[in-house]
């Protein structure tokens, strides 16, 4: 199932919003090189997150009124500036993918997945609903938690990895497997799936998916990296070759742990969904992704997302990020920008203006990013000032304009 669109009324920082998808196979105009990515950017608090939260809802609810999941502050609370909250609601227009259709239902491709979200008169906590059951042939398949169909992981940005310590048993007791797949959007303390917890027994069962799950980690990862998919004899640690050298997944950087953490998380899913015959990045899914270049040094940030992109090419991604770099990797049809309306709500837009292949410079002075300068404050209003006093007449001020401007003037302060 991909999602071809999100409706948004009253949820979170939104009043009224719609987003048009990129899926993988969509056909007709907009379609983009890179048909199964959508990049988020906007402002801290602009609702990037927000989007991420409200796809996972719409599309699980019915598993998540019994999952565990918690429904801490969903709807729009009104305030000052704020018209008052009428309804909240959260719809999603959904494709079936090829296989979960029956032949004799054609039709039912094509289908409305939604959830209400009620405030309480006090409090925190709202109350989810099922606001109506769609009709669709593949809707019983949502309670099968091992069914590739409704296949959807959520990954928040402070998503966090286990070295030791994880106990995948009491995780599934505590959250429905729906559920906890998206549970890193909601929940700051959830733990991923660390390798150890789950690899070794694939390796012993199924050596020959173990060896397509290392392929794949090993496609995603940028040069100087790679997953041996053996094991530390002494603390069971799964050991990666970095630069020529044997290294434990907990001696890696931050950058590494918190990338390799979701991506073996995600397909350590897919291993369990994805039926015997097909390959794993065959299986179709919704992966949502937030911050995508958290702790990613900036050569990889240009490649990460078309390298997901094509290693996946059954999965529908959503990224949120605040990197320039990774946007340059994007046509524009992938990318939305976050917004406020005049009432101080959030909006969702897309611009005409080009993004692929722009420099960061050249990206961050856009309409994507908004920024007026790249440069420090306190020095831009010095470069300001110099430029006023040359503008009247004062050769100095030029001469040193000019100077700071080159860097010469702070290379002589330093």
């Amino acid at each position: 199932m991909y999602a071809k669109s999100l409706h948004i009324y009253d949820f979170k920082c939104f009043r009224k919003a719609e987003m048009k998808l990129q899926y993988p196979g969509r056909t007709g105009t907009g379609v983009p090189e890179i048909d199964n990515v959508n990049l988020i950017l906007g402002d801290n608090g602009g609702g990037k997150s927000s989007i991420l939260r409200a796809l996972a809802i719409a599309a699980l609810a019915p598993t998540l009124l019994e999952s565990g999941f918690v429904p801490y502050r969903l709807a729009r609370r009104a305030g000052a500036n704020h018209p008052p909250v009428e309804k909240t609601l959260l719809k999603i227009v959904a494709q079936a993918t090829q296989g979960e259709t029956p032949p004799e239902r054609p039709r039912g491709k094509k289908f409305e997945l939604l959830a209400r979200i009620e405030q309480r008169p006090r409090g925190n906590l709202d109350r989810l609903h099922l606001d109506s059951t769609p009709d669709s042939p593949i809707v019983d398949l949502i309670y099968d938690d091992y069914s590739p169909t409704f296949f959807i992981v959520g990954y928040g940005a402070t998503r966090r990895v286990e070295t030791g310590g994880y106990f995948e048993g009491s995780a599934q007791k505590a959250r429905g497997l729906r559920y906890q797949r998206v549970a890193g959007l909601f929940e700051d303390h959830v733990a991923l799936r660390p390798l150890q917890a789950w690899a070794p027994k694939l390796r012993a069962t199924n050596p020959i998916r173990f060896e397509e799950v290392t392929s794949l980690i090993n496609q995603v990862l940028p040069q100087g990296v790679r997953f041996t998919g053996e094991q530390d004899p002494e603390d069971e640690q799964f050991i990666f070759d970095f630069e020529g050298v044997p290294t434990p997944f907990s001696a890696l950087s931050d950058g590494y742990k918190a990338f390799i953490g979701w991506v073996g998380d995600l397909v350590a899913h897919l291993a369990d969904v994805a039926p015997p015959d097909s390959t794993l990045n065959r299986t179709p899914g919704i992966v949502l992704v937030d911050e995508i270049d958290l702790h990613l040094h900036p050569a990889w940030q240009r490649a990460v997302v078309p390298t997901l992109a094509r290693t996946f090419p059954k999965l529908q991604f959503v990224f949120t990020s605040h990197s320039p770099l990774v946007a340059g990797t994007m046509r524009k049809e992938n990318v939305f920008i976050t917004s406020s309306a005049e009432d101080g709500t959030a909006t969702i837009k897309q611009l005409e203006e080009r993004v692929y292949g722009r420099s960061a410079e050249q990206l961050l002075l856009s309409s994507y990013f908004g920024l007026t300068t790249t440069r420090p404050d306190a020095f831009q209003s010095e470069a300001d000032a110099l430029f006023r006093r040359a503008a009247e007449g004062e050769a100095e001020a030029a001469l040193t304009f000019l100077d700071r401007l080159s860097g010469g003037a702070e290379d002589q302060r330093g």
